[in-house]
């Protein structure tokens, strides 16, 4: 009995003997009185994912304090590895956080995610603003340390003062404030992205003309009768590459480059906010603008210099522009006599025409040799030889939807990490391809592990999935991430583990390994159809040749999108037409006319993620085309070990522990140059 039951039972005895046995009434039994007790409710997914994640914090806060609290000389061991533990603890936390908010289908857990996302950053910027625990790192005497740990305390002071440590009171407080603020808004921009998924309808499916037969047959008219096309790209890729309906191309192109804009959503409004708030934080931090403030600790070092590498781009790659807009013009003109103009959602579908026409690539014949799960596949089998590497399927792993498949990764009985293949779209969903950390390896405190998002056609029973080959690209790009991620997370220090590169380096790997979905060396691994026939050499000796059609006008669109990022962050953001400066940028950038009612801008994610660093892309690419010429000397080819496996201990194991140009020259025997992609852009 417990102790509540005793005190019931005492109280009813004493309720008995009040009535006394000397009465001449009989005394009437008192029946104790029980009160019911509820049991807890059972905690739902999302709480449990809080509880979770605030459990990382808690420890986190606890590190700090350790590493506080030192009396006496300070030390590797009672500083530095506190500190350490600390960077694991909240890394996990926010990266989980950071990974469900864009892609758990629970929108409690996306909401709580986000929620837990702000109390992370909120600490961690909090954090790097503490005068005391900067002094504490400074006071580690690591004169006869190996170079990774004096890399990461000079790493480690540099991002203090970076963040504003040595500020005062009152400018450490508006510092704190302004980035707290930037959490919630790039959230909010990140969220409407995800969710402002729109479709236009299609009241025949003879309007359909052109778009492969599979595809067709996956888009059954709704309940209204109609067909609906979404601005998802399993949907408006294809659309855009092969309908024949130029009205109705240009209406999904005008709903697609609408995204985020409208009653509901409200990205150019969000946008203006953020661009003030960093513009604010980078004069707080003495620096002219954002730009200048954001570069100044990766290769580029500076907006003006990026300014300068775009105009060099952009330089090289006009003329071959032109030329490439010129045959667009005449393709047009065989279906319109009296065309003048190439419009911007007629570019892809004539690229396409003329591919097939001029250098016999027919892309829904080519789509046949990549089914999803033969891509998955190969790709899967590559690296396996490329990196001696396995994939095992992880039975204990709980992902957060049914189509994630988990897999470890394996060296024989050694496990390196752990990978997550989120590849297939649904409601609520990230929209775009790109990997995301789970969690950062430490040497002998957490493996690594990492996921990766895209949105990729899904087999089903009649339908095998067939791939774009700029989407098979796609994948091998972002599996580039993954495996710098995954091999690189193997370092005794956080902020040198896996892709802690300078960030305009990071692109790097991952573009230098879409080379291996290019090369039928590698392509006839896997690129079959359904009769079980390898694609053969000569269509992908044809696929490179018609790649290389269009590369000028594509050059010179990733310079307008890299400019634009620039001139983003350097404009004074009150005096900023941010619809103004979009067609300004385009015009002076591409040869394709802006085109009324879009707002590229607000549906532009990477002014979020890489701010005004979008020439992180071209950048690298300079970088990758350097890193190939190893692969490209004769008898050596992308799948010899010893080429590849140079590759992997020079440039994807070491991660952060040297400067990427270090990392590069240790690689090559010399500095990287500009030599191999100026013969890329010219061939």
């Amino acid at each position: 009995m417990t102790t509540r039951h005793l005190l019931v039972a005492a109280v009813a005895t004493l309720t008995v003997a009040a009535c006394g046995p000397s009465q001449k009434k009989p005394t009437k039994k008192v029946q104790p009185v029980v009160e019911k007790i509820e049991p807890p409710k059972p905690k739902t997914a999302a709480e449990l994912f809080l509880d979770d994640c605030h459990a990382h914090l808690d420890t986190a806060k606890q590190l700090l304090a350790t590493a506080l609290g030192v009396e006496g000389e300070r030390s590797i061991d009672n500083t530095l590895e506190p500190y350490n533990d600390l960077l694991i603890a909240a890394g996990q936390a926010a990266e989980l956080s950071g990974l469900y908010a864009e892609v758990h289908p629970d929108e409690a857990i996306r909401d709580g995610a986000r929620a837990c996302e702000q109390e992370i950053s909120a600490f961690i910027t909090e954090m790097m603003r503490n005068r005391a625990l900067y002094d504490a790192v400074a006071a580690v005497d690591v004169s006869a340390a190996d170079p990774e740990t004096q890399r990461f305390v000079d790493h480690t002071l540099r991002d203090f003062r970076m963040a504003g440590v040595d500020r005062d009171d009152a400018t450490r407080n508006r510092l704190q404030a302004i980035d707290d603020e930037l959490t919630k808004l790039s959230q909010a921009f990140s969220k409407n992205l995800a969710e402002d998924v729109r479709s236009i309808a299609i009241d025949d499916v003879a309007q359909l003309a052109g778009l492969p037969q599979d595809w067709i047959d996956a888009h059954k008219p709704g309940d209204d009768g109609k067909i609906h096309v979404s601005t998802d790209y399993p949907d408006y890729v294809p659309f855009m590459t092969y309908a024949e309906d130029d009205g109705l191309r240009k209406e999904l192109y005008i709903a697609f480059r609408s995204r985020g804009e409208n009653d509901t959503f409200h990205n150019e409004k969000l946008l203006q906010q953020i661009l003030s708030l960093r513009a604010e934080k980078a004069l707080l931090l003495d620096h002219a603008n954002w730009a200048d403030y954001i570069t100044q600790d990766k290769m580029m070092k500076s907006g003006k210099n990026a300014a300068d590498f775009i105009e060099r781009v952009y330089k090289l790659a006009k003329k071959r522009a032109a030329k490439d807009y010129a045959e667009l013009l005449k393709q047009l003109k065989k279906h319109d006599k009296k065309a003048t103009v190439v419009q911007d959602w007629q570019k892809t579908w004539l690229e396409a025409e003329i591919k097939k026409d001029k250098y016999a690539v027919d892309g829904q014949k080519v789509r046949a040799y990549f089914p999803f799960d033969s891509v998955l596949a190969g790709l899967l089998d590559i690296t396996s030889t490329i990196y001696d590497i396995q994939y095992v399927p992880a039975t204990d792993a709980t992902p957060w939807h049914p189509d994630v498949k988990v897999f470890d990764v394996m060296r024989g009985d050694t496990k390196l990490g752990r990978v997550y293949l989120d590849l297939h779209p649904r409601a609520d969903k990230y929209k775009h391809a790109a990997q995301f950390a789970i969690k950062d390896g430490v040497t002998d405190k957490v493996l690594p592990e990492g996921a990766l998002v895209c949105n990729f056609p899904q087999p089903g029973p009649d339908n095998p999935g067939l791939m774009e080959h700029d989407e098979v690209v796609t994948m091998f790009h972002e599996f580039g991430h993954l495996m710098h991620h995954i091999l690189g997370g193997h370092h005794r220090w956080v902020t040198l583990s896996g892709t802690a590169v300078e960030q305009d380096f990071v692109e790097a790997p991952s573009q230098m390994f879409e080379e291996w979905a290019w090369s039928y060396e590698t392509l006839s691994r896997f690129a079959k159809n359904a009769e079980g026939e390898v694609i053969p050499k000569d269509l992908v000796a044809q696929m490179r040749r018609a790649d290389k059609f269009g590369l000028g006008t594509q050059t010179v669109q990733q310079m307008f999108y890299a400019a634009l990022s620039l001139d983003f962050h350097t404009v004074d953001p009150e005096k900023l037409d941010q619809l103004a400066e979009v067609k300004r940028l385009q015009k002076k950038y591409t040869p394709f006319p802006y085109v009324e009612g879009t707002h590229f801008h607000a549906s532009f994610g990477h002014l979020v993620g890489y701010s005004a660093m979008y020439y992180t892309y071209m950048w690298s690419l300079v970088i990758a085309k350097d890193l190939l010429t190893p692969f490209e000397k004769k008898g050596v080819g992308l799948m010899n070990p010893d080429a590849t496996h140079a590759y992997r201990d020079k440039i994807l194991a070491p991660g952060g522990s040297k400067d990427a140009a270090d990392l590069v020259k240790d690689f090559l025997g010399r500095p990287f140059n500009f030599k191999a992609f100026e013969k890329f852009l010219s061939e």
